[in-house]
């Protein structure tokens, strides 16, 4: 009876550590699986969290990572003037999401980058490029910013169709987008900030209001770190105004606005100092 406690005892015991050796294995082997690999030719933004408003609500998971999948939903956020687009990543990739992305991802395009990316169509399938973060509030995995996308295919229904018309109207007029920015100079600790904003058209040397314009703006400080950001849109007139509240500690910042449409990315900047009376 007591030998076979002693083999028992032994078995049990080899049992255990084996057990332990694949939950470490397992730990080990999965633990490195936390983001999409980097698959391409795609240069990797070495600063990636510039331009995103409130960085400290993400955990950059990898600089670098490429998600491949079909379009779900494209929405534009007017709050911080960011371009989210819901993604259904293909199979492969599913085990790099949470539990809270139900399956989908977002790749969120930001307001500086809009000029240059392409904006792919719902149903389409694509390949994007940007950075693996975990948005601290929601839990979710996204990639944000995405910097690059590449559109491989159209919804099967879509059709893309080509010709040649027979009238010669010639190339559509140019026209190059001016932004101008006014603020107060120095601006006490908790003072208004009144920002104005003015956006024209420049066609055949004329200036034109640029209306329904989309600007994001961005305070920065000394060292180019944002510190505020809020977006608006130009009116009729071409002009639009913020207000801010100067809560930042008493310094020099920048404040910058971008303006991203037709794919001209242009942007104004003044000199802004916070005092302390």
């Amino acid at each position: 009876m007591r030998l076979f406690n002693k083999r028992l005892i032994v078995i049990v015991g080899l049992l255990v550590v084996v057990a332990a050796g694949t939950t470490a294995f397992a730990l080990n082997h999965f633990s490195t699986k936390t983001n999409p690999p980097w698959v391409g030719n795609v240069a990797c933004r070495e600063s990636p969290m510039t331009h995103v408003h409130d960085p400290g609500r993400l955990t950059v998971m990898s600089k670098c990572a490429t998600v491949t999948g079909t379009v779900k939903k494209v929405q534009l956020v007017a709050a911080y003037d960011d371009l989210k687009i819901t993604i259904v990543p293909d199979a492969h990739l599913l085990g790099y999401l949470k539990k809270a992305n139900n399956g989908v991802v977002v790749a969120d395009i930001i307001a500086t980058d809009q000029a240059s990316v392409t904006i792919p169509p719902v149903d389409s399938r694509i390949t994007a490029w940007g950075t693996w973060v975990l948005d601290k509030a929601t839990k979710t995995t996204q990639l944000l910013p995405t910097y690059q996308v590449t559109v491989q295919q159209l919804h099967a229904t879509s059709n893309v169709v080509s010709g040649a018309s027979s009238e010669k109207h010639g190339p559509p007029p140019r026209r190059q987008l001016q932004l101008s920015v006014k603020a107060p100079n120095r601006v006490p600790v908790g003072g208004r900030i009144d920002v104005t904003f003015q956006a024209r058209w420049l066609q055949d040397r004329l200036l034109k209001p640029a209306s329904q314009i989309r600007l994001f703006t961005e305070i920065t400080d000394s060292k180019g770190s944002g510190v505020r950001w809020k977006a608006t849109m130009t009116h009729t007139n071409g002009a639009a105004v913020i207000h801010l509240v100067a809560i930042q500690v008493p310094a020099a910042y920048t404040l910058t606005v971008y303006a991203a449409p037709s794919g001209q990315a242009v942007s104004a900047s003044t000199a802004i100092e916070v005092t302390k009376t």
